[in-house]
């Protein structure tokens, strides 16, 4: 299992991010690879739902300081699997060219951040399961 960090590392030096669009391209990263390897998760992180989508607190944190300019390329992320990688790559090539409004949207309209979100509410977990029962029957990424 990658570590969060090595998967946004990986997000930030493949394609311009900013931390908006970074948290929802690691939250389709997850929905991908429990879809395309049956329910492994890509990071162990939980995924919260927030007012503007999916987010990854402790991604969320590090990259706050960025505001909505592209983060910087970082170093690290050398520790991911060819699977790993394959679910990252399916989802730049899907949602990459997509912008954080776009994204967003996107994310309200789906399930998993829909049938928790709760204005006002702090901490509320998109459990894993809900996000691989949502994406193994709503979406075919091996088309993308």
């Amino acid at each position: 299992m990658a570590a969060v960090q090595d998967v946004a590392n990986y997000i930030i030096n493949s394609i311009e991010v900013d931390n908006l669009k970074l948290q929802k391209l690691t939250y389709y990263s997850q929905a991908v690879h429990l879809v395309l390897n049956d329910k492994d998760p890509l990071f162990k992180e939980e995924i919260e739902a927030w007012q503007y989508g999916p987010v990854v607190p402790e991604l969320y944190s590090l990259y706050k300081i960025n505001g909505f300019d592209p983060i910087p390329h970082v170093g690290g992320g050398g520790h991911l699997t060819a699977k790993e990688i394959e679910s990252i790559d399916l989802v730049l090539e899907y949602y990459g060219k997509m912008t954080g409004v776009e994204l967003i949207n996107q994310t309200h309209q789906e399930a998993p951040w829909k049938d928790v979100y709760q204005p006002n509410k702090k901490h509320i977990i998109i459990s894993k399961e809900s996000i691989y029962n949502f994406y193994k029957d709503n979406y075919s990424f091996t088309d993308a």
